[in-house]
């Protein structure tokens, strides 16, 4: 324990990064395959094979997990697996297929059987739990890897099995196993079922989280979905820089007064405040030890017993912002597991904060604008504005899953080459590339991770309304809600960017379109044929994944060709991308309505 109290083998924060485990998902339905690699690839990396000899020439000793299909055509999962046994790949395996077990299977080499059809949920548990099986001993993973078999083998009906005996031997082979191991083994089942029960709770949360659209429902969400779990009392904290204070924000109803003194006796401890702080100013899960007189005080009805107790502190953040941390009484010492779910939850705590606040920008029917001086050339686009003699501007940003900020820029008057050759080396751009050049004005893409306020800005969910920049001297204008904390905002643009002064505030009108009026231009746009046909597709299940139907088979519901349904069906979303982007920006693009769309209103 560190001398402010906390453990010092704290659990990374957020912005911590480990090398991500790889998955081989092989299957000859590609629409399987493809929609498991969509459920599988926030958090890993993953390999797709459409067949079994494709597998095998994607099979090596980085893979870790592999869910292999059985009946495949060209070579059978059977044989696969086969083969991965005789190679000595270090990898667990799952078999996933319609085939239903019988007792061919005992003396095959996976893991776990999966019976399709499959759901997301199954598919990531069953994949994590190979991941931490790979940790055990070679018995105790043996033995899991049975009794798995058994397990499938238990829920056919004995009759049908081809060969019943075999069933016996596998039970005795798992029970001999078991008294051989069972400290060790029952240990590992709470840390099996403990995880399954954290994924669980995360998925209920997410589903909790779809309903919270403003800061204060994502709070009071979170707490109450900690009532049924195994801790005490969860809570969430405020910090306030400018002050130095934290306050509580919300807490389940098993929390009397989570900022409780404990008994004046007591000394040399990590007060809750203290411990947030830690949290916020590492970015890391803090975990300290408290004192029965605070616990007692602190939560409505704790544990007579007595007992040791932990604060676990998790930093609650997004990008550069950091909105407080999510604290949560732990009796006992929390197992890594425990501290690295805690820190999970807060980072996508952070997450639904930012975004319930940029749709609160967005939806709100008034607005906050800043308007802002900046002759700083610590940032990128003022710096080259300097450089080249020109004037650069902004002209729009999109921010990515990876917290890179792609940066659209025009530049006046100057050759590509020069400009990529300053930018590229900066270790802050990800890429940089020519989009366009029309006229005297050159339009970049910069994706950065810093060096510029735009970055600062989109990460704290404002809106660029304007920026730009000649001879190292612009001004910005930004947008953001109404009661968004305007002191953070410009403390974290100036606390990097000291050469902009804030020159204008001012509380203006949102013009956003009314859903009746975008409906009604949208329509004016689309022909008669490009509605039906998105209409139809919608109904029929083609935007979802996988589809409920094929483009031939909605073409042949409307009894046209399947390329006419394509070309109806691209230029009416393309009219519609193009209506919601006017609507978004303001302004009015060039909608084509002669012979561009490619099919006419009377073919077909």
């Amino acid at each position: 324990m560190s001398a402010d109290g906390t453990t010092d083998d704290a659990a990374p924060g957020p912005t911590a990064s480990a090398e991500e485990p790889v998955v081989l998902v092989v299957d000859d339905d590609r629409d399987l395959a493809d929609t498991c690699e969509y459920w599988l690839r926030d958090d890993y990396e993953v390999r797709v094979a459409y067949g079994g000899r494709e597998a095998l020439d994607r099979l090596d000793d980085e893979v870790d997990v592999v869910l292999l299909d059985r009946r495949m055509p060209d070579l059978s999962g059977d044989e696969v697996l086969e083969e991965i046994d005789e190679r000595g790949f270090d990898c667990r395996i799952a078999m996933m297929t319609a085939v239903e077990p019988d007792t061919d299977i005992v003396e095959m080499p996976f893991d776990e059987y999966l019976v399709k059809p499959v759901d997301e949920a199954g598919v990531r548990d069953a994949v994590e739990e190979l991941l931490v099986r790979s940790e055990f001993d070679d018995r105790v993973r043996e033995y899991f890897a049975l009794a798995s078999t058994e397990a499938v083998l238990d829920d056919r009906n004995i009759d049908e099995l081809r060969d019943p005996e075999a069933l016996d031997e596998l039970t005795e082979r798992v029970r001999e196993l078991r008294d051989e191991r069972e400290s060790e083994i029952r240990t590992r089942e709470r840390q099996l079922s403990r995880i399954k029960r954290t994924n669980e709770f995360l998925r209920e949360l997410d589903r909790s989280l779809v309903d919270a659209t403003t800061r204060a429902d994502i709070a009071r969400t979170v707490c109450d979905s900690f009532e049924n779990s195994p801790y005490e009392g969860v809570w969430m904290a405020k910090y306030n820089d400018v002050v130095d204070t934290v306050s509580c924000e919300a807490s389940g109803d098993s929390i009397a007064d989570p900022l409780a003194d404990a008994d004046e006796e007591q000394v040399d401890w990590t007060t809750p405040s203290e411990a947030v702080r830690s949290a916020i100013d590492t970015r890391a899960v803090r975990t300290t030890a408290v004192p029965e007189a605070h616990a007692n005080a602190a939560l409505s009805a704790p544990d007579p017993t007595g007992g040791e107790r932990s604060l676990v502190a998790a930093p609650i953040s997004y990008g550069d912002t950091v909105y407080g941390a999510l604290a949560a009484y732990v009796p006992g010492a929390p197992t890594d597991e425990e501290e690295s779910m805690l820190g999970e939850i807060a980072e996508r705590i952070g997450h639904e904060i930012n975004a319930a606040e940029s749709k609160q920008l967005l939806q709100g029917e008034t607005a906050i604008e800043l308007e802002f001086d900046h002759a700083d050339t610590r940032d990128l686009l003022v710096d080259l504005s300097l450089e080249f003699e020109t004037t650069v501007r902004l002209d729009g940003t999109t921010l990515t899953d990876a917290g890179v900020v792609s940066c659209y820029v025009a530049i006046e008057g100057v050759d590509p080459s020069p400009v990529l050759s300053t930018v590229t080396p900066l270790d802050v751009v990800v890429n940089a590339r020519t989009v366009s050049e029309e006229g005297d004005e050159t339009l970049f893409e910069f994706r950065l991770t810093g060096a510029s306020v735009v970055v600062t800005l989109v990460e704290l969910g404002a809106t660029i309304e304007s920026l730009s920049a000649t001879d190292g001297v612009g001004t910005m204008v930004v947008r953001v809600p109404p009661k968004a904390d305007l002191r953070a905002l410009t403390d974290a643009v100036q606390s990097s960017y000291p050469d902009i002064s804030i020159v204008a505030k001012r509380e203006v009108e949102d013009a956003v379109q009314s859903t009746s009026s975008f409906r009604r231009q949208l329509e004016e746009k689309l022909t008669a044929r490009q509605r039906e046909v998105i209409e139809a597709a919608h109904a029929s299940g083609y935007f979802e994944w996988p589809r409920g139907s094929t483009a031939e088979e909605v073409a042949e519901s409307l009894g046209i060709a399947a390329p006419t349904f394509h070309e109806h069906l691209r230029s009416g979303e393309r009219k519609l991308i193009e209506a919601f982007v006017s609507e978004s920006s303001g302004t009015e693009p060039s909608v084509r309505t002669d012979g561009a769309d490619g099919v006419g209103d009377g073919d077909e």
